[in-house]
């Protein structure tokens, strides 16, 4: 992966996960008097992400929790609610540890979808707040989809190895048809969000009446089903346009939604410390990626050691060579990964203890797909007898010696 695509991915997905964040603190801002601050919101999040990638060209990738009580004391002098604040302190920060550590760990899909049913959640549990905010809210999720699909298509382009021509033209093709799916689903998204808040309402019915035999305040609740609201617009005489106002006497305020928001939000974050806890695994970071300036996107979980299914090739010379190789390996001087056949050679100094011709011969057959004859094949497996009995005599000499 070149530099630039391991940038620009990095930057894609870490900002992609960012707008679920924006959404939540807009949420927590709002609802407690404060004011949206999108724009501070972004510049702290690139700012992190710049110090966080250059405290990891220097120091150890823990290093970058430094940044924490800085961002905190940023975050609440800008006007943040102190939740959301520990909010933007812990969770970039957090995130940019495992991009560092593994930049193809992503959870963007799960963002999305998320940000999505929160977008519904927003429009059916209405308050002053978010009916205020609803534009914000909306933008928001736009905003993701629009950042989330163009960028993918456009990282996926680079380095494919197609002319700069082909590349901007299938670029500009993709995005075309993507925005003009985007503007078709908005001229229907007023029904896409009510058959969302449709389905929604319908599942909570369901699980209240499951619940009625067993909780006696639920015998009169009952969410109404939403209706299908058309715009109202001025008539000739000239008279403002009719707006939809929060209703306080629906079907959902008779609820208690704050007794429910705080028990699923206790229970959510039980539920997400267990689990991160559970299968959390200490980041590492290669050491030759450190050195050429960037982190290594090797995953933590793939460095863990695996079982690995050794098959026997049925070719009878090739397996003639494997049963040599598993020969040398229980003698300690067997090839290592990647190490090609004249390099294993030249760190034994093989050419001092097996005769040369049969070296040559075992070099040129052994990656040959060609089909050995009988008299080949005899051949090649008196060879490797030779090359056997002449390693078996440099072992004895050596332990000899050392015995002297």
């Amino acid at each position: 992966m070149s530099r630039m695509k391991y940038t620009l991915l990095f930057a894609h997905t870490y900002l992609t996960d960012m707008f679920l964040l924006l959404f939540i603190v807009l949420t927590i801002n709002v609802h407690n008097g404060k004011e949206a601050l999108i724009i501070p919101f972004l510049l702290i999040v690139l700012a992190v992400m710049t110090a966080s990638s250059f405290i990891t060209s220097r120091f150890r990738l823990g290093r970058i929790y430094f940044m924490l009580p800085f961002v905190l004391i940023i975050a609440l002098l800008s006007g943040f609610h102190w939740l959301a604040a520990l909010l933007i302190a812990y969770l970039p920060i957090l995130r940019l540890e495992y991009l560092h550590d593994d930049v193809e760990n992503t959870i963007s899909e799960v963002t999305l979808i998320v940000t999505f049913l929160l977008l519904i959640g927003t429009n059916i549990l209405t308050t002053e707040e978010t009916v205020a905010h609803s534009l914000h809210f909306h933008v928001i999720f736009l905003s993701l989809a629009l950042f989330f699909f163009t960028g993918r298509i456009f990282i996926h382009l680079i380095g494919n190895g197609w002319p700069m021509r082909k590349n901007v033209c299938m670029f500009v093709t993709l995005s075309g048809l993507f925005m003009l799916l985007g503007f078709s689903l908005g001229l229907v998204y007023h029904y896409i969000v009510f058959i969302a808040k449709y389905i929604v309402v319908l599942l909570l019915n369901g699980f209240i009446f499951l619940l009625r035999p067993f909780f006696h305040i639920l015998e009169n609740i009952e969410i109404e089903e939403p209706e299908l609201e058309e715009e109202t617009l001025p008539d000739s005489e000239g008279e403002d346009e009719i707006r939809p106002e929060f209703d306080q006497d629906s079907a959902v305020a008779h609820l208690p939604v704050e007794t429910i928001m705080v028990g699923l939000f206790i229970i959510a974050v039980i539920a997400v410390l267990y689990i991160y806890y559970k299968k959390r695994k200490q980041p590492q970071t290669d050491k030759t990626g450190r050195e050429q300036g960037f982190p290594a996107s090797t995953s933590v979980t793939s460095q863990r050691a695996k079982p690995v299914q050794i098959y026997v090739p049925e070719e009878r010379v090739r397996k003639v060579y494997f049963d040599f190789e598993k020969w040398l390996a229980a003698k300690d001087m067997g090839r290592y990964q990647n190490e090609t056949i004249p390099e294993w050679a030249d760190r034994l100094e093989l050419t001092d203890i097996i005769d040369k011709q049969r070296l040559t011969t075992y070099i040129e057959t052994r990656y040959s797909d060609m089909k050995a004859d009988d008299r080949d094949f005899r051949i090649y497996k008196e060879n490797i007898r030779m090359m056997k009995k002449e390693i078996d005599e440099y072992i004895k000499e050596k332990q000899k010696n050392l015995r002297k």
